[in-house]
């Protein structure tokens, strides 16, 4: 066997691994968003890791935006599950601040902020832009797009 097949097999090993363990924590969120769901309505935030760990929240939420009940998931591997979380139970997902989440980690603590935004910005009947990928970036810089003209 050639070392070009040993390398393509690894890579599609690898591929498939990546696969199983991505729906496996899909399901994981289904799960909770269907629990939640099932209570009202749902916020939701999430903090995007690169090189360090990424985080989503998710808060169940009464007609007055009061905070139910929540969960998190934090990490930056597949094997990262969501866990229950009752840190903001009883608070308004609206006012909730940056001193509000002093005591809880970085990705976590941004995750938080941004549910707290998307929540406001809806009820504000806005719409949530989602901030292009660094690979699509990347590829606006190479191509042009987005130049001002001269």
């Amino acid at each position: 066997m050639s070392y070009y097949m040993i390398i393509a097999v690894a890579l599609l090993s690898a591929y498939a691994l990546q696969f199983i363990f991505q729906m496996i924590q899909m399901r994981s969120f289904n799960k909770y968003y269907k629990k939640l769901r099932k209570m009202g309505r749902v916020a939701i935030g999430k903090a995007k890791g690169g090189f360090h760990a990424g985080a989503i929240v998710m808060f169940a939420i009464d007609q007055d935006g009061v905070i139910l009940e929540g969960c998190f998931m934090r990490g930056f591997t597949m094997l990262a599950r969501f866990k229950t979380w009752n840190f903001f139970n009883g608070i308004d997902v609206g006012t909730i601040r940056k001193e509000d989440c002093e005591t809880i980690g970085v990705s976590l603590r941004r995750a938080v902020l941004n549910a707290s935004s998307n929540y406001n910005t809806i009820m504000s009947g806005g719409e949530i832009l989602e901030k292009p990928s660094l690979l699509h970036r990347i590829g606006d810089k190479i191509y042009g797009v987005n130049k001002k003209k001269a």
